[in-house]
Formats: C-alpha cells, sequence, structure tokens
C-alpha cells in the first residue's frame, strides 16, 4: 500500500521555507497530501503582520506537491462520518472550494489581494474551533456524571456531533479505526476533569482541541502526520496508530535535503539512480 504523508500547520511552513528555492522530487511529491485544517490555519496567517512570509511558503507548494493536482484530504468530520456509516467520504463541494482557494493564493503575489480570502478562512477557523470546544464541553459534561467510563463520554460525544445513534456502532469498531484520536481524547478529557475550572471554550483550550482533528486521518493506515508537535506522542502511547505519527525537529523540515530523506524513509520510496 503506496504511504502518503501530511502535515500540521507549522511543518507545512517549514516545508514551505525549504522548498522556496528547491524542489522535492517528482516520486515523493506525489505523496504528499494537504490536511485543510493545516491548509485553513496557514491562509487565516495572511492577515498577520508576516503575510508576505507565509504568501512565500503558499507559493512554495509547487515545488513538493504535484502541481496539478493539490492532494486535499477531506474534511476531518466527513472523514468521522464515513467511518461511523462504512461509506466513502461524500464531498459535498469542500475539496473544490479549498482547490479554488489554493488557486487563488498561487495566482497572486500581493498580500493586499489576498485579505478577503484570508478573513474567509479565519472566520472557518474561527467557527470551525468553537464548534469543537462545544462538542468537546458535551462530552465533557457526559464524563463528568458518568466518570467510570471515559471511552462511552467519547463515542457518545461523536454521535451526538454526527446526529447519529450511538446504537448504531459498536464501540469497539469506533475505537479500533479511530484509535489515536480516541486516545488523545481519553487523555485531554481526563486532564479537564481533573481542573473544576477547565473551560473547552477559552481561546489556549480551542487551539488544543483543533489539534486533534488531525488525528482522524491515521484510520486510513495509507497516511503519516509529519508535526513538530512532540505533545501528541505524550498523549498517544497505546495506538497501533501512534508510529504514523511522526515527530520531528524543524530544522529536519527547513533542509530540503533532510526533508527529502525524511519522507523517503517515511514513505519507503527509494531514491533513483
Amino acid at each position: 500500500m503506496p504511504v502518503h504523508a501530511y502535515l500540521d500547520t507549522n511543518a507545512f511552513r517549514y516545508f514551505g521555507t525549504a522548498f522556496q528555492n528547491a524542489t522535492l522530487p517528482p516520486d515523493l511529491r506525489e505523496r504528499m497530501l494537504h490536511s485543510p485544517l493545516s491548509a485553513f490555519e496557514v491562509m487565516k496567517q495572511l492577515v498577520g503582520r508576516n503575510g508576505d512570509e507565509v504568501l512565500r511558503q503558499i507559493h512554495a507548494v509547487r515545488n513538493w506537491t504535484n502541481p496539478q493536482h493539490a492532494g486535499l484530504l477531506p474534511a476531518s468530520y466527513d472523514v468521522v462520518r464515513s467511518f461511523w456509516l462504512r461509506t466513502p467520504v461524500v464531498d459535498d463541494g469542500f475539496t473544490k472550494n479549498m482547490q479554488r482557494s489554493f488557486d487563488v493564493c498561487l495566482s497572486t503575489d500581493s498580500v493586499e489581494d489576498l485579505r478577503e480570502e484570508a478573513a474567509k478562512h479565519a472566520e472557518f477557523m474561527v467557527n470551525l474551533k468553537l464548534k469543537a470546544a462545544q462538542d468537546f464541553q458535551a462530552m465533557l459534561n457526559y464524563a463528568r456524571t458518568n466518570p467510570l467510563d471515559m471511552t462511552e463520554a467519547w463515542f457518545h460525544g461523536i454521535a451526538d456531533s454526527l446526529q447519529a445513534d450511538p446504537k448504531s456502532r459498536p464501540i469497539g469498531e469506533i475505537v479500533t479505526v479511530l484509535s489515536t484520536y480516541h486516545e488523545y481524547e481519553k487523555s485531554k478529557l481526563q486532564t479537564a476533569l481533573d481542573i473544576p475550572e477547565y473551560n473547552p471554550l477559552s481561546l489556549t483550550n480551542q487551539n488544543d482541541i483543533i489539534d486533534v482533528e488531525q488525528l482522524v486521518y491515521l484510520g486510513d493506515e495509507s497516511l503519516c502526520f509529519l508535526t513538530c508537535d512532540r505533545g501528541l506522542r505524550k498523549r498517544v502511547k497505546q495506538s497501533g496508530q501512534a508510529s504514523r505519527i511522526i515527530t520531528v525537529a524543524p530544522e529536519e523540515l527547513l533542509d530540503p535535503r533532510k526533508a527529502e530523506a525524511l519522507l523517503r524513509k517515511i514513505t519507503k520510496l527509494e531514491a533513483k539512480s
């Protein structure tokens, strides 16, 4: 099974720096995918004080992915729904809209011309983080009233977010397919239960909550997640999917040769002579 890699927000930006003046070989470019969570977060940063730098990093995707095909992963919510329903992911236009956003950024050299586009992504991320925080609050409320089984609280939280019947799927089946997501959420739930004043709606906790959404993609055995966040592996230790969370130092991604060597190791692609 071919192995593909996707990046968190910081890794995306490090790649954007490394490959501004270098090119990843074509065989590896075919193995790179974009997480929409990372893409939205990066595009949102266009309105920040380092907007010009961010735009250059976005333009660099031409050098480390297939320029004819963005390789976008589906929305994480749709992935969870597909696992629950045991059906293929249904694309309701999300990928097309995301591709359009990439095309707009890649065809524009002025951050000023992208402010409206960036504002849309900022609004999307605000709403997404708020929804995730509200879902976690509901999960936390369930855990506080049913303290003996956090897995059940997690499971009911997913069912509620999908508006699905909890009895329609065995808990064990969903735990298995989303095992890193489950383990991380259980750890986070325990932290929240230990802090009576824990507020999922605070900005810091919203950011922490949205990070875990990246892990739902690991239900696909062909995917590896490249991140510089060492906190993920501290929370995820038991899952069989944990080995596909590849934690690296920024300097490995900022050097094109080191980045290529790392990707060849991950994807098991030998360099062509």
